[in-house]
């Protein structure tokens, strides 16, 4: 039997019950508002994104601390700026919060009217009105590499730039803009090889590693004609006799690879981990109307000694 204390406590247990249920089921407990997802859609200028591993694990990591899910498109044909600006209509009318984008032609891209924010990866330091800007400014980049390369070769070796066939992205571009505006103040002998006669030069080469070894300074436009000729330079020892060191961009794994075993003899880098983490990061800034401010990545000089440099480790292999 249950005494009179011991009905009241029941009672009152029972009471509690259906208010716990009542405010449950009408939504009046204070429960957190759930954070909005940003779906942000991001256009690079390529066909593949094999060039951007860092790049997306700073996007990634912008992804999780800033409540954003990420889309990362390539194009079907590399340089193809109609596509790309077809990609922006095409991800603005399905849905995506924001873009970020590598721009094939960055003016074109700059003047595109656009209703949604749109961040984009500038290949140099100019203005672009409505979008906001993460820069890296590769006209700087060529020209750093080309002073180091004054630096490290006597003058007297002639220095050739493998150069792409096909139109040039303005990174690439700029890049090159950099290198010659220097070679051409210090007066050094300069041969560009464009990708369609490469394997003559590579010939030439073998001929000349027979003879004169360590004559030729090669400097590569792009990452992927450096990744060829550091393949190039591993399979050959006459190819790799002839040449006194090659350059040039980039921070994909197989190119610090070549780094380490000193087929490349030096690089010129961006923090991309940074650089893809600051482009979320401005997206969201702009979605959540705080304004998006120029960001502007310095370039930096690379060579094998540093890739164990605690200054440059966390750059070039971040923890995903």
């Amino acid at each position: 039997m249950i005494n009179k204390s011991g009905k009241v406590l029941v009672g009152v247990y029972v009471v509690c019950l259906v208010v716990l249920f009542l405010m449950c089921s009408t939504d009046l407990i204070i429960r957190e508002p759930e954070r909005e997802i940003y779906q942000i859609a991001v256009i690079i200028e390529d066909v593949r994104s094999d060039n951007y591993g860092n790049f997306r694990k700073g996007m990634d990591q912008g992804a999780a601390e800033f409540n954003a899910d990420i889309q990362l498109i390539t194009l079907y044909e590399k340089l193809d700026a109609i596509e790309q600006m077809e990609l922006m209509d095409r991800e603005q009318q399905d849905g995506a919060d924001a873009l970020i984008v590598v721009p094939v032609e960055e003016e074109q891209i700059s003047e595109k009217q656009m209703t949604i924010p749109v961040i984009l990866l500038r290949a140099g330091v100019a203005e672009a009105s409505g979008m906001g800007n993460v820069i890296v400014d590769y006209e700087k980049m060529g020209e750093l590499l080309a002073r180091k390369i004054l630096e490290e070769q006597p003058k007297e070796k002639t220095v050739y730039v493998l150069v792409d066939s096909v139109v040039q992205s303005d990174m690439d571009r700029l890049f090159l803009k950099g290198v010659d505006a220097v070679f051409a103040e210090e007066g050094r002998s300069v041969q560009r090889i464009m990708r369609h006669e490469v394997d003559r030069f590579w010939m030439m080469l073998e001929r000349t590693g027979m003879k004169e070894p360590e004559e030729v300074v090669i400097l590569a436009e792009n990452q992927e004609i450096l990744t060829e000729a550091a393949g190039v330079l591993a399979g050959s020892e006459t190819v790799f006799s002839a040449v006194a060191g090659l350059y040039g961009r980039g921070t994909t794994m197989s190119i610090l690879n070549y780094l380490d075993r000193g087929l490349i003899k030096g690089i010129c880098v961006t923090d991309e981990f940074s650089r893809g983490y600051y482009s979320v990061r401005e997206a969201v800034r702009a979605l959540e109307g705080a304004g998006s401010v120029p960001t502007v990545m310095e370039p930096y000089y690379i060579q094998k000694k540093d890739l164990r440099d605690p200054a440059f480790e966390k750059m070039l292999f971040p923890i995903e």
